[in-house]
C-alpha cells in the first residue's frame, strides 16, 4: 500500500477525519473531465490515486512530461458506461503485454484496460494488494477476508494467477496473512506477509512460491508486518520493507540474499523504494524530518538528495524515478486533491500538478 500499512493504517487514518466533511466530499462529488472529446495518451505516467477508503474515489491521471499536462481523472472520461466508475481505493497500476491493470482494493477486483484507459474487463478478487508479471500471468496479492483489525483473524491471504490472454482465474495459492508487495525472479514468486489486520500478532515471513507448480514452497522469517518488496537481479537480492508496530518496532529495510537466504539490516529505512541501476531511491523519516535520497548498492553508502521546495510538501507519498526525472506525490490531508512534483535527479523542481486524492501509484507507457 502505501507510506503505512492499509489496514491497521486505514481503519485508524479514516478514523480520526470529521465524519461530515467525508460524507460531504462523497455526496457532492464532481469528477473533472478534460476537455477534449478523443483524448490520446502517448508516452506517459499514469497515477492510481488510491481515493478516501468509503467514498469511491479511486481514479487515474495521465502526465504528459514532453507537454508538462497532466489529464485529471480520466477513466469516466474513456469509460462514460461505466458504473461507479473506476471503485474505491485504489492500490497498485501496472503495465504488461500491451494492457494496464489497476488493483482496486476494497471493492475487490482488478480493473483491466487497454493503454488509453478503456476498459477490457475486471476479475474479482476479494480485498486485492499489489499486482506482479511473468510468463504470460498475473499474480496478484489477497487478505482473502473482510477489512477489519482482528488479532485472531483466521483468514489466510493468497495469490491469484490471471492468464492475460482469457483474462480468467487459473489457480489460487495461500501463503501467510494479509499479503502485501509481491515480486517475481522468473522461477520463483516472493511474497511479503504483513498480518497488518491482526495486531499486535503480525506475520513476519517472506513466502516463496515456484512458479512451475504455483504452490508455496517455503516462509523465510524477515521481520513484523512486511510491505513492499523491491528486486535486484544483478545481485540475486530483494529488499524487503518492514513496517515495525508504530509504536515500539521501528521501519526497517532488510536485504535478502536468495542464494544463501541471509537476511540482514540496511542501513536507511525507506517508506517507498524504487531501483535504477546500482541505485536505490527513496525516503524516510516523518513529519518534517524526512529526507530523500538514494542508497548506493555497491558501497551501502546514502545520498541525500535536498529537494528544492521539500518545506513545501507536505505528506510524500508515491515515488518513481527514470533516468531523468524524479517524480514523488504529496497526498497533503487525505482528502483533498494531491500534489505531483517533478524533479531532476539533483532535486530542482521542473513541474509541479494538482492531482487526485492520495496519488499513490506509477507506471510508466513507454
Amino acid at each position: 500500500m502505501t507510506h503505512i500499512n492499509r489496514l491497521h493504517s486505514e481503519l485508524f487514518k479514516w478514523a480520526f477525519l470529521p465524519t461530515l466533511l467525508l460524507l460531504a466530499l462523497s455526496a457532492c462529488r464532481h469528477p473533472e473531465v478534460v476537455e477534449q472529446e478523443d483524448l490520446t495518451f502517448a508516452h506517459g505516467l499514469f497515477i492510481l490515486n488510491e481515493g478516501n477508503m468509503g467514498s469511491n474515489k479511486a481514479s487515474i491521471d495521465f502526465y504528459d512530461p514532453v507537454t508538462d499536462t497532466l489529464y485529471r481523472n480520466i477513466y469516466p472520461t474513456v469509460n462514460p458506461t461505466v458504473m461507479k466508475e473506476l471503485g474505491d481505493v485504489g492500490n497498485d497500476i501496472a503495465i504488461y503485454g500491451g494492457k494496464m491493470y489497476a488493483v482496486i482494493n476494497v471493492s475487490g477486483k482488478v480493473e483491466i484496460m487497454d493503454l488509453q484507459a478503456r476498459r477490457i474487463s475486471s476479475v474479482d478478487i476479494p480485498n486485492c494488494r499489489s499486482i506482479c508479471f511473468a510468463d504470460g500471468y498475473a499474480y496478484v496479492s489477497s487478505y482473502a477476508g473482510p477489512v477489519e483489525i482482528n488479532p485472531d483473524y483466521q483468514q489466510r491471504g493468497y495469490v491469484a494467477k490471471i492468464d492475460t490472454v482469457s483474462l480468467c482465474i487459473v489457480d489460487t495459492c495461500h501463503v501467510g496473512y494479509q499479503p502485501n508487495g509481491l515480486v517475481s525472479d522468473g522461477s520463483n514468486l516472493y511474497v511479503a506477509n504483513s498480518g497488518g489486520y491482526m495486531y499486535p500478532n503480525y506475520d513476519s515471513t517472506l513466502s516463496v512460491i515456484s512458479l512451475s507448480d504455483f504452490c508455496e514452497t517455503k516462509r523465510i522469517p524477515i521481520a513484523v508486518n512486511l510491505d513492499q518488496i523491491v528486486y535486484d537481479a544483478n545481485r540475486n537480492t530483494l529488499y524487503v520493507r518492514s513496517q515495525g508496530d508504530y509504536y515500539t518496532q521501528p521501519e526497517i529495510l532488510y536485504e535478502l540474499n536468495l542464494l544463501t537466504e541471509e537476511v540482514k539490516p540496511m542501513p536507511v529505512a525507506f517508506k517507498r523504494m524504487h531501483l535504477l541501476g546500482d541505485k536505490l531511491y527513496g525516503y524516510t523519516g516523518i513529519g518534517k524530518n524526512w529526507q530523500m535520497g538514494y542508497l548506493d548498492l555497491s558501497s551501502f553508502s546514502f545520498t541525500a538528495i535536498p529537494l528544492e521546495n521539500q518545506s513545501e510538501l507536505q505528506t510524500p507519498y508515491a515515488l518513481f524515478i527514470t533516468d531523468n526525472d524524479l517524480y514523488l506525490t504529496d497526498a497533503r490531508d487525505y482528502v483533498t486533491p494531491g500534489v505531483l512534483y517533478r524533479y531532476n535527479l539533483s532535486g530542482q523542481l521542473l513541474s509541479k500538478q494538482r492531482t487526485g486524492d492520495i496519488p499513490a501509484h506509477f507506471c510508466m507507457k513507454k
